[in-house]
């Protein structure tokens, strides 16, 4: 077989921008269905300060109210894809890429960059109680969150989180601290012992997002823009990656691509894709690395095989979100240039909570005002006012829950292509009691009430599908990410982690695939 490339990467999210990036200059061709946002103007000013000079209902709103049209849906969509700017990241996905549940709400990312063009840029090491039940360790991926962190820039701060979070040899700046969860952190550090007892400990996130000058990069410039559009420079985006490794000509970047599945031969692999008219290419390679997204990994694999009846498993970190007021903010206005990024981190230990839990802390600004507007049991016009006063005093506690693989959580293969996922789930009923006892007594105002358990799939953290394994069997993988059977197919998304910790699994998915691009690399440049 004559092959086109020596390397086909299948998508353009944090794992397939971190393989073609330890693969430059190896005859990478990348396919990706590659969705971007077009026609409205870049704004580059802070949002607020836009707002009393010029007219965003394009921004906010859109001409056709796109940004209302998941107001009254069944399937809630995060804050961050509602804006017209932002529309494209989950553009098309239930027409091109199905999947029916009952128990299980996903969204599905066909964007260049994918989901991290509106992601919350957490990155967070995971340690070895993180890796439990993985055939690797931290020795296989500390270099690799090296080499990640040193491309794409992490800021962040050595405080009572640093061990949790892992050594980072460089570290920019924290971003400043809102006067809401300033007020939070002291509370917490003027009994910072009584709480580390009570397995509570507080600390700055871990972000990519730089806050100072980086490769041609801007710092972070508090714009407030993050509900809006994406591309801001300080943020990292794997689009930065494959834009960059394109203009240099060290991949062949195409864009307009569905992979649909693979089949392979003695001397490589041929992957059959689509573009928007139906039209079927075949591409041919020596290698194949499936880098699409958890679900749309197993997809192709189940399409590759023809089976329409196994069920692979199905990880997500289900979320539970708290609402607090803080005393002494009511009344007082939005602090306009404040981040509407994560604030601060709190982990709750296992030992005392019986399970570890990890929660990103937020303010509002930013956040769409038409969605707070919608829970208030009063007439609109009179939620409209009074969220003036109360949006500068709220905070929400998103925790995020560890994901065990189970039988109840699983998805198959249909016929006419879509996927089908089930997904049994139930929280902790001491959770959100628990939860508001820690932040009463840290002087916010809550209750157990204010806590709502979201939907799995709502945490947008999808792995588990086609996992790792020390021993493989079928549709799992070997330690060098290889899928069982195949001989030149691999996966380096999160299909490959066989089980999920509460911390956020960008970064490791992201080092994983460097380690598995990287043996890749030495393979083929020999």
């Amino acid at each position: 077989m004559d092959a086109n490339s020596e390397v086909i990467v299948v998508g353009s999210g944090p794992a397939g921008a971190m393989a073609a990036w330890a693969l430059r200059g190896l005859g990478v061709r990348l396919l990706d269905f590659g969705n971007t946002s077009a026609g409205l103007p870049k704004l580059q000013e802070n949002l607020y300060s836009l707002r009393r000079k010029t007219d965003l209902t394009p921004h906010l709103i859109g001409p056709n109210f796109e940004a209302l049209r998941y107001l009254r849906r069944d399937t809630p969509v995060s804050l961050k894809l509602r804006a017209p700017a932002l529309e494209f990241v989950i553009r098309n996905w239930e027409e091109l890429a199905p999947l029916t549940s009952s128990t299980f709400r996903p969204v599905i990312s066909l964007a260049k960059g994918g989901f991290a063009n509106a992601w919350g840029a957490g990155v967070y090491r995971f340690g070895e109680d993180d890796l439990r039940g993985y055939p690797i360790g931290l020795a296989d991926l500390s270099t690799h969150y090296d080499a990640v962190a040193q491309h794409i820039g992490i800021s962040g701060s050595r405080d009572d989180l640093w061990e949790e979070f892992g050594e980072e040899p460089s570290l920019d700046p924290p971003l400043r601290l809102s006067r809401n969860c300033g007020q939070l952190l002291a509370s917490y550090n003027s009994r910072r012992s009584a709480w580390m007892q009570r397995g509570v400990r507080f600390g700055r996130p871990r972000l990519a997002v730089i806050t100072q000058p980086r490769r041609g990069r801007e710092p972070y410039a508090y714009r407030c823009l993050e509900f809006v559009q994406t591309g801001d420079p300080a943020m990292y985006n794997p689009a930065m990656t494959i834009d960059e490794l394109s203009r240099a000509g060290a991949i062949q970047y195409e864009p307009g691509w569905l992979v649909e599945k693979f089949r392979e031969s003695e001397t490589g692999v041929e992957v059959i894709a689509r573009d928007s008219q139906n039209t079927r290419v075949v591409f041919r390679s020596r290698t194949l690395i499936l880098a699409a997204g958890a679900l749309n990994s197993a997809r192709i694999v189940l399409a590759s095989f023809a089976d329409f009846t196994t069920r692979l498993p199905l990880l997500d970190n289900p979320m539970t979100v708290l609402a607090m007021f803080h005393p002494r903010s009511f009344g007082t206005t939005l602090q306009q240039d404040d981040p509407a990024l994560a604030q601060l981190n709190v982990v709750l230990a296992a030992e005392q909570f019986g399970t570890k839990y990890q929660a990103s802390l937020y303010g509002c600004n930013g956040a769409p005002m038409s969605d707070f507007v919608g829970t208030l049991p009063l007439p609109m016009d009179v939620s409209r006012r009074l969220l003036r006063y109360l949006l500068p005093a709220l905070s929400l506690a998103i925790v995020f829950h560890p994901a065990e693989p189970s039988a109840r959580q699983s998805l198959r293969l249909r016929e006419d292509g879509a996927l089908d996922a089930s997904y049994e789930w139930h929280p902790d009923n001491r959770l959100a009691g628990r939860l508001s006892t820690v932040f009463r007594g840290l002087g916010t105002w809550t209750a157990a009430g204010m806590a709502k358990h979201r939907n799995p799939g709502e945490g947008i953290h999808y792995a588990g599908t086609l996992p790792m394994a020390a021993s493989p069997g079928p549709y799992q993988l070997d330690t060098a990410g290889r899928l069982q059977g195949t001989r030149n197919v691999y996966v380096c998304d999160g299909a490959c982690l066989p089980r999920l910790p509460a911390k956020n699994h960008t970064y490791t998915v992201m080092a994983n695939a460097h380690r598995i691009a990287t043996s890749i690399a030495r393979r083929v440049a020999r």
